[in-house]
């Protein structure tokens, strides 16, 4: 179900528009004639796996307050893709959010991605993007909450666990299923050459351009998060910085996986505010 002044493009796009933009239109999302620099043209919020909608409100209420004229798109994400959802799907249902974002520029963008599942979902994106118009999400001001981190099983599993129903019988038996496909894929992960698929999304993040130069980035983590390691952030964000990124890393003290906006609100909304400052000075 869509969010209260969110209008629904398929299961997993949602949107919102001012009331000075153009609507969504029966073809799909159009991009919005251009704002003041002060203010992001377009939000691009990935939420974490099986988040439920009155979280993401939390978030979406905040950057409503904070830039009321910027268009706000939520790409969700949940144990469906992880497991069986086809990447041809998947890529159809992402396409929609890949033509607006090609109809911006690049300095207009803010771009919040939460846990590892919303930054699964910006390496699909990026991807298309890419090879759509040769540019990369990487060149956006973005805001990266308990992410990214790698593939341990013991925090792979602990994410799981947090999409699992409550009621005991169902989740004994989801328990069981994806419990015994998490430990074939992580076998795979042992026997098999190659990244896997956290870290080509690392990767993906920090690849270099000449537009990334200089373009803000905030790393919002803790290290009572169970699920994405405190190290694996850090690490992230030593190399962003290495490679030309101007990075901010905000450490919460106590607070648990992307429950650092509930820690404190005014430290987490002046952390996005004061990046976004950061991009007006380039």
């Amino acid at each position: 179900m869509a969010l209260p002044s969110f209008s629904r493009v398929n299961r997993i796009v949602s949107i919102q528009d001012p009331a000075n933009f153009v609507a969504l239109s029966a073809e799909g999302l159009r991009s919005s004639k251009a704002l003041p620099r002060a203010s992001p043209q377009t939000i691009l919020f990935l939420s974490w796996g099986d988040a439920k909608s009155r979280y993401i409100e939390k978030y979406t209420s905040l950057y409503s307050e904070l830039y009321p004229e910027a268009k706000i798109i939520i790409v969700e994400t949940g144990m469906a893709d992880f497991f069986w959802r086809p990447e041809s799907n998947q890529r159809k249902l992402i396409e929609p959010v890949v033509k607006v974002l090609s109809e911006l520029d690049d300095d207009t963008l803010l771009v919040h991605v939460m846990s590892n599942a919303g930054s699964t979902r910006w390496a699909k994106i990026n991807k298309i993007y890419h090879q759509s118009t040769g540019r990369t999400l990487s060149s956006a001001v973005t805001i990266l909450d308990s992410a990214p981190g790698r593939a341990h099983f013991k925090q792979t599993w602990a994410s799981l666990l947090q999409s699992l129903p409550r009621a005991l019988l169902p989740r004994i038996a989801l328990g069981f299923i994806f419990g015994t496909v998490l430990c074939i894929m992580h076998l795979g992960m042992l026997v098999l050459p190659g990244p896997d698929v956290y870290d080509s999304m690392r990767a993906q993040m920090n690849d270099t351009a000449a537009s990334v130069k200089g373009t803000p980035r905030c790393y919002i983590y803790s290290e009572e998060d169970e699920i994405i390691g405190w190290e694996d952030v850090e690490e992230h964000a030593k190399d962003a910085r290495r490679k030309g990124w101007s990075v901010e890393q905000v450490k919460f003290q106590g607070s648990t996986h992307v429950g650092h906006l509930k820690q404190d609100p005014e430290i987490y909304r002046q952390a996005i505010v004061r990046t976004w400052s950061r991009s007006s000075k380039l």
